[in-house]
């Protein structure tokens, strides 16, 4: 792969790793908006892992559409067919720290700093790693916007702020 290609590819590689992380669990009892939301939070976190890990394997729509709406999930299934059409899926762990900011009944921001580790994107073909990994921030700030759409939680907005280190 050219160094033009790799370029090209890097919003992608840094939308997947962003989405290719894992972290503790949240409580199992939500009692609270704020609990529901990091719950959808972490929930959105797990299913985008996997569809990056194996975005060749079957249709994600369904499950991202689970956990994810509006431009979140606009990003999640652009950046999945993506990665099933080049063919490339993440390998590693990625550790977040996810804490809550302003909340309302219906709306929930949460504030996370993601530590990327040693995730990497590998190309499927080939094995290669296709991070750029010596220009990629290592550390950086992440917010997430959780709406209550009926009686579920979901990601709508995500957003790295690469600028932000945490």
């Amino acid at each position: 792969m050219t160094t033009t290609h790799r370029i090209a590819l890097l919003p992608v590689l840094m939308a997947a790793l962003v989405t290719s992380c894992t972290s503790a669990p949240v409580a199992t009892q939500p009692t609270t908006p704020s609990q529901d939301a990091l719950l959808a939070y972490e929930r959105y976190w797990s299913v985008s892992q996997d569809a990056f890990a194996a975005p060749g394997a079957r249709d994600w729509s369904a499950e991202l559409e689970g956990v994810a709406s509006g431009p979140a999930l606009d990003s999640l299934l652009t950046d999945v067919r993506n990665y099933a059409d080049f063919p490339a899926h993440t390998e590693g762990a990625v550790t977040r720290s996810p804490t809550v900011g302003n909340a309302t009944h219906d709306r929930v921001e949460v504030v996370d700093c993601v530590q990327l580790g040693d995730s990497r994107l590998i190309a499927d073909t080939t094995g290669e790693v296709l991070d750029d990994l010596a220009n990629r921030v290592p550390r950086y700030r992440f917010r997430a916007e959780v709406v209550l759409r009926g009686d579920v939680w979901l990601v709508d907005r995500a957003e790295p702020a690469l600028d932000e280190p945490c």
